[in-house]
């Protein structure tokens, strides 16, 4: 890291806090509203930490439907992680095939990262419910 870096990083670092429990809160939004949905699995909070929610990952079986219908009415959403880490080329030299780890690859298939930016309002967090 140069001077520069180093100096917009202190700057940013006294928001990390606001950043972070803003997230938390539009996360809590999220949890709350899909807590009984049937399609969707929201992620688990340790009892012994506090997740930042760098990302808000949902699992579901039906992912490209609910990530179509979100990008058609403007939401941005992502698949992070498609490829399982056993079938990235750099571990290729380690032999493993497709179905050597069928759990792990079928999250890959159903995990879809909802926006969770740290200025989201309320309104934006309900609109994407909405498409869910």
């Amino acid at each position: 890291m140069d001077g520069l870096q180093g100096a917009i990083l202190n700057v940013k670092l006294k928001y990390l806090p606001v950043w972070t429990n803003h997230r938390r809160k539009v996360a809590a939004m999220y949890n709350e509203a899909l807590e009984n949905h049937p399609y969707i699995h929201t992620p688990a909070e340790a009892t012994y930490g506090r997740h930042v929610y760098h990302l808000y990952v949902i699992r579901t079986p039906r992912r490209d439907e609910f990530m179509k219908k979100l990008k058609e009415n403007g939401v941005e959403c992502g698949i992070h992680y498609p490829i399982p880490l056993h079938l990235q080329p750099a571990y290729k030299n380690l032999g493993y095939k497709e179905g050597d780890f069928p759990i792990t690859e079928k999250a890959c298939k159903e995990m879809l990262s909802l926006p969770i930016c740290g200025n989201l309002s309320e309104e934006e967090v309900r609109e994407v419910i909405s498409y869910l």
